[in-house]
């Protein structure tokens, strides 16, 4: 038995499923790094402040509204000692146990 299907104006099908996933994603991804970028700051260990503070991110979209890339940064110079260990207030990768206990870094 053969099966055949024909789907008309198949182009434009394709862009109307490409843009009804975007408008699924984009905002389910967008709320996943603000809340990873959050939890950052709150594992981050603190002495004066600047580490914890120095979260981010950024997000970058397409013309058509596509998320292109997403970022979350710190730019402390000293933010890859703490993740080391260098402090007692937090694990050493306490910054991959964190994304990856929220799903944004997968091992």
């Amino acid at each position: 038995m053969k099966v055949s299907l024909e789907v008309v104006n198949f182009e434009e099908e394709l862009k109307r499923i490409e843009q009804e996933v975007n408008n699924l994603a984009n905002p389910q991804i967008k709320q996943l790094v603000e809340f990873g970028t959050q939890q950052l700051k709150v594992v981050t260990p603190v002495k004066t402040g600047k580490a914890r503070s120095g979260w981010d991110n950024r997000m970058v979209l397409s013309l058509r509204g596509k998320l292109m890339s997403a970022t979350i940064f710190n730019p402390v110079e000293y933010i890859e000692r703490l993740n080391r260990g260098h402090s007692q207030q937090a694990p050493s990768y306490f910054i991959e146990q964190t994304l990856g206990t929220i799903g944004l870094l997968t091992p």
